[in-house]
């Protein structure tokens, strides 16, 4: 027998036992998940999981999609559940302002990358996360105060319907009005929050506050467009001529925004991009992952403004 041939034999074998062991081997490095904990009955965030789906392969995730209910001690389960599923980031927009952060700074201790989606980091919770990509909804706010002081030069009285009651959004949207109506001849009549972002509830609202001021209502400024869907449901029902010339402005850009801006007489929508703020979660969560010097805590989105003068220049969203 040819004792070089037996020889090579058995190293061959060798290499394969040790490859097959994976000892010298590099092991094929996995994708990292990216865990999208939101309110799922909230239109904005069932189309934002969509956008995550759409362009997770670009940004190097993997995603999963786990429902807060709109409560914090769901919220609270969802984001242990994520922990336990070993994710690499949390995007999240959360219920309140500050009921997540004991799980988030859990989370993050845990070294999970946290980002807040669609809302910034309150004050009371600028701990509870690695970084957020939203609107400025105090920017928000402030240009609805804007639009109704360009419409009404000489004055005007009318009313604010909030959003969910102690959502960030909610919160900054009417820090923002106050303050760019502060000093102006710009009378709010009444002020009331929802306990959700529900469209009948904010038709109920805005029925009562019709009831009690009539037509001195010139202009209501609705934190969000499918709310404003039951304020004009509201004043439809009232079937007089000053209801149909009430200013409407609404917030979030999305089809019913749109569709509004063409059928109300006066209506605007303050619009935040979807698509945009999810790849911009995506691309911080990866930098943050990665320790990428570039990596940015509090990102911004620029809003857009609809209505009958730009709404050609835009693209109505699916949600």
């Amino acid at each position: 027998m040819n004792s070089k041939r037996v020889t090579a034999t058995a190293i061959a074998a060798v290499a394969i036992v040790v490859g097959a062991c994976g000892s010298s081997a590099t092991p094929a490095p996995t994708t990292p998940t990216l865990a999208f904990i939101a309110q799922m009955q909230n239109p904005s965030q069932a189309f934002s999981w969509k956008m995550y789906q759409k362009n997770a392969a670009k940004y190097g995730f993997n995603v999963i999609n786990l429902d807060n209910g709109g409560d914090v001690q769901k919220q609270t389960a969802a984001i242990n559940n994520a922990v336990t599923q070993k994710v690499s980031a949390i995007a999240i927009n959360p219920v309140d302002e500050a009921g997540y952060v004991p799980a988030t700074k859990a989370a993050m201790a845990a070294g999970i990358v946290v980002c807040l989606s669609m809302v910034p980091a309150a004050d009371s919770a600028k701990d509870g996360s690695t970084c957020s990509v939203s609107v400025d909804d105090i920017l928000g706010g402030k240009t609805a105060a804007e639009a109704i002081m360009a419409a009404f030069p000489n004055g005007a009285s009318g009313v604010e319907i909030g959003g969910q009651a102690g959502h960030v959004a909610a919160n900054n949207r009417h820090t923002g009005f106050t303050e760019g109506i502060a000093g102006k001849n710009i009378t709010v009549l009444d002020y009331k929050n929802p306990s959700a972002w529900d469209t009948a509830q904010a038709q109920a609202i805005a029925e009562d506050m019709i009831t009690k001021y009539g037509d001195k209502i010139q202009f209501i400024f609705c934190h969000w467009d499918n709310g404003a869907t039951g304020v004009i449901n509201a004043l439809k029902a009232v079937n007089k001529d000053w209801a149909n010339k009430v200013m409407i402005i609404g917030v979030d850009g999305n089809k019913t925004g749109f569709a509004q801006v063409g059928t109300w007489p006066n209506y605007i929508s303050i619009a935040q991009n979807a698509e945009t703020i999810t790849s911009m979660v995506m691309e911080q969560s990866m930098k943050w992952i990665k320790k990428d010097a570039s990596a940015v805590k509090a990102n911004i989105i620029p809003f857009d403004i609809i209505s009958k003068d730009t709404i050609s220049k835009f693209t109505a969203p699916e949600w």
